[in-house]
């Protein structure tokens, strides 16, 4: 008991300076928050194990619908008679500040929320490695459709996306050698992006999970790379090219204020689609899809077989 009071009396005498944070504690705590703690390979995320429909039913019967992409997913919610589109998953590298207000964290994870519109709300889930993961709820899908709890919607998806990350239930996938899916975006192309005028090649927007990949951090000029889930474009303005031995749909898209032309390809025998989206400044349509197309030949000629 002496013994003891010695070591009690020792802790309570007061002593001169500040206390240092014990940098292993601080450690553990952000690697306890951060995207890579929490989700592991952001590569092989399966973002539909984020949340159930079942999640969601207090607004209305929820679907989940074919997956358009690997990085995020997507549920319909019908309500009062309109279609709330929610999607989640998509993971970010910050540059800058969120534009976004922060709002009360859940758990240690910080969330923050736009400004909403009449007709979309959105979420982030801020990770202490400056990584964010979105979730929305719009209605696009019925327009004109007012739907008020379309804030609540985002607010349950996103509170019920950081629970089940502290929880760690989330679920990866496992991809076949020949899937678009654990292929980085960013490998794919290097040479040809010089066939895109003023482009700045040295800006690299790289994402997580690696299934897209962008040059050029204005609007424009800038390059896209991205795999996602779907069937190849059947809009009648779609020309079909031979590029690099396979056959390619290219097309023009209409944007105002500038020139957008796709480059598309149908990987395999499945829904996996790979596409090559410029941008530049208004110019023709054949201007950009002429280097739509060049970039398209060395892309498809590395993808996987």
């Amino acid at each position: 008991m002496l013994i003891a009071g010695f070591f009690v009396a020792g802790c309570t005498s007061a002593v001169g300076g500040e206390a240092l944070p014990d940098p292993e504690s601080a450690q553990a705590e952000q690697a306890g928050t951060s995207s890579t703690g929490l989700i592991g390979n952001a590569t092989t995320l399966d973002p539909c194990s984020l949340v159930e429909p079942s999640s969601l039913s207090q607004f209305g019967p929820a679907q989940r619908p074919e997956q358009e992409a690997y990085d995020y997913c997507r549920l319909k919610l019908s309500v009062d008679g309109g279609v709330v589109a929610v999607r989640f998953g998509l993971l970010e590298r910050v540059r800058g500040n969120l534009e976004a207000k922060e709002v009360e964290p859940v758990g240690r994870l910080r969330i923050f929320e736009e400004n909403p519109a009449k007709d979309r709300c959105a979420r982030y889930i801020l990770f202490s490695d400056n990584v964010s993961l979105i979730a929305s709820a719009d209605t696009v899908d019925t327009p004109g459709k007012t739907v008020p709890q379309l804030c609540s919607i985002t607010e349950k998806t996103t509170t019920t996306i950081a629970e089940n990350l502290i929880s760690r239930k989330v679920e990866h996938l496992t991809y076949p050698p020949s899937s678009l899916g654990s292929f980085d975006a960013c490998n794919a192309v290097t040479v040809s992006l010089a066939q895109i005028p003023s482009l700045p090649a040295g800006e690299v927007i790289s994402y997580p999970g690696r299934h897209q990949c962008r040059w050029g951090q204005a609007m424009v000029p800038s390059l896209t790379l991205r795999f996602v889930l779907g069937t190849p474009s059947t809009a009648p303005g779609v020309r079909y090219e031979t590029i690099a031995g396979k056959q390619t749909g290219v097309y023009p898209v209409d944007i105002p204020g500038r020139t957008l032309c796709v480059a598309e390809l149908k990987h395999g025998t499945g829904r996996e689609m790979a596409q090559v989206v410029v941008r530049m400044a208004p110019t023709t349509p054949a201007t950009a899809c002429a280097a739509a197309q060049a970039v398209a030949s060395e892309a498809w000629s590395k993808l996987p077989a």
